[in-house]
């Protein structure tokens, strides 16, 4: 009786570990967009530099035109990426349905942000996004949260400039 008792608590206990530590693998949840914090359990690197590159394709586009975003710089398995107009995501990611790594989601508007689809580890990831309508002569900065892993993560960095012309 107590071996069946212990055994029965112990899956309990790790059902309950592995959907905390899975929780997020397949993106970021709409409730981060505002902040781009991960609800990880411990809390993101502020002691270290961001060792993460983001690049544009160009610092300047044509209204109607995609940029194309990328993180570089090394193995990492999350994301959360937008391109802010002030404080706001704007804009639109296009990313297919079956993309390996990537999904859209919206914060605030339809898919103007993007998140991992998944846990893999991921290197040199590109997407593209489009302006908002109306942008002609706006400036946007590209910020990202990037997790090299559940423990290891860094939140809301600013990066890139983005001109629309």
């Amino acid at each position: 009786m107590i071996e069946m008792f212990y055994h029965r608590n112990l899956a309990i206990v790790l059902i309950v570990t592995v959907s905390t530590a899975t929780a997020y693998s397949g993106g970021a949840p709409t409730d981060t967009c505002e902040d781009m914090t991960p609800k990880h359990p411990s809390p993101p690197q502020s002691d270290k530099t961001f060792p993460y590159k983001v690049s544009l394709n160009s610092n300047e586009i044509k209204s109607g035109e995609k940029a194309e975003i990328t993180i570089s710089g090394g193995d990492f398995k999350g994301f959360l990426l937008e391109v802010r107009d002030e404080d706001k995501p704007v804009g639109t990611f296009d990313i297919p349905d079956h993309h390996r790594y990537a999904k859209a989601i919206g914060c605030s508007g339809k898919r103007s942000a993007a998140t991992h689809k998944n846990s893999a580890t991921k290197k040199d990831l590109t997407l593209e996004w489009k302006p908002p309508r109306g942008a002609k002569g706006k400036d946007y900065t590209v910020y990202v949260t990037v997790a090299r892993d559940g423990d290891t993560y860094w939140v809301h960095q600013p990066t890139e400039n983005l001109k629309i012309v």
